[in-house]
């Protein structure tokens, strides 16, 4: 990640020093960045080098891009219960509503 970061700053004509004070993230945080003590910065650290630079987060880490493709897929489902409770009378949403929080509560013990 640090290599992409310098990466962008050397395009840009800048040095890290200038990243960190124009997006206010610390010096030091990227400086653990480079030596090799994190892995990666916070997704709000990275957000503001994204915005910075004009990229997007997948640029960094694909796994992002991943995991929108996933909320998408999750949102459709929601959507898709949602569309179909509006044809359900009452006691047919009570009645799910017991099975659904029983799958639920099943899965998390």
């Amino acid at each position: 990640m640090y290599e992409k970061i310098q990466d962008l700053c050397n395009k840009k004509g800048i040095r890290i020093a200038q990243l960190c004070r124009d997006t206010g993230i610390p010096k030091s945080t990227i400086s653990e960045l480079k030596q090799g003590r994190t892995k990666r910065l916070s997704t709000q650290n990275l957000m503001k080098v994204a915005q910075y630079f004009n990229v997007s987060l997948d640029y960094f880490d694909d796994s992002f891009c991943r995991m929108d493709e996933k909320k998408d897929e999750l949102f459709k489902k929601r959507k898709l219960l949602f569309d179909i409770s509006e044809k359900a009378t009452e006691d047919q949403l009570d009645s799910f509503i017991v099975m659904f929080k029983a799958l639920i509560d099943k899965e998390e013990k």
